[in-house]
């Protein structure tokens, strides 16, 4: 249930990517042609931004798919290895419940109150406090399983955990 969450947020920030991609374009070919540009763009940019980077953040955390820097995790053994990752993975949660947690705040003062980018096209804040509070909410989700995973994991000694946590798909880049 929580990757097709995820999932879907993935695919909500894809459309927020190509709006912006179109939002840009037309607003640099009407200002440059027609002298004129798309009423309140920096709004609507600034708004697709939020969903375009914090709605994938479980995604790409449930993938392992964040870049890493390992040149001294390699050096240690398999069980600091496993507490590393643990210990890692409390740290991220740790900080981002503050994050979460304002950001519902933000939502909901921004849903009850109405409020609204003072602007031409007076657009509500709600949509982009909304979708900033879901990718933080689903990055707190995940964080939290893997962690669970983790400190399981690290407790137990279990090194095939170790070998498929660290196996998985991304990228990585090696120092020394």
């Amino acid at each position: 249930m929580l990757k097709k969450f995820e999932q879907g947020a993935l695919i909500i920030a894809g459309l927020c990517i190509v709006a912006l991609g179109l939002m840009i374009t037309l607003t640099v070919v009407t200002r440059n042609l027609f002298g004129w540009g798309i009423t309140d763009d920096v709004v609507i940019v600034r708004e697709l931004m939020v969903g375009a980077v914090f709605l994938p953040l479980a995604y790409v955390t449930a993938d392992y798919s964040h870049i890493t820097i390992e040149f001294l995790f390699k050096r240690l053994g398999s069980h600091a290895k496993l507490w590393l990752l643990a210990i890692g993975s409390l740290i991220s949660l740790l900080i981002l419940m503050p994050l979460a947690v304002s950001s519902w705040q933000g939502f909901f003062h921004a849903a009850t109150s109405g409020a609204y980018f003072f602007s031409e096209l007076d657009l509500p804040e709600w949509p982009g406090r909304f979708a900033f509070f879901i990718g933080a909410a689903l990055f707190v989700v995940r964080l939290s399983i893997i962690f669970v995973t983790d400190i399981r994991a690290a407790v137990c000694g279990d090194t095939k955990y170790l070998v498929q946590r660290t196996n998985a798909k991304h990228d990585t880049i090696e120092e020394g």
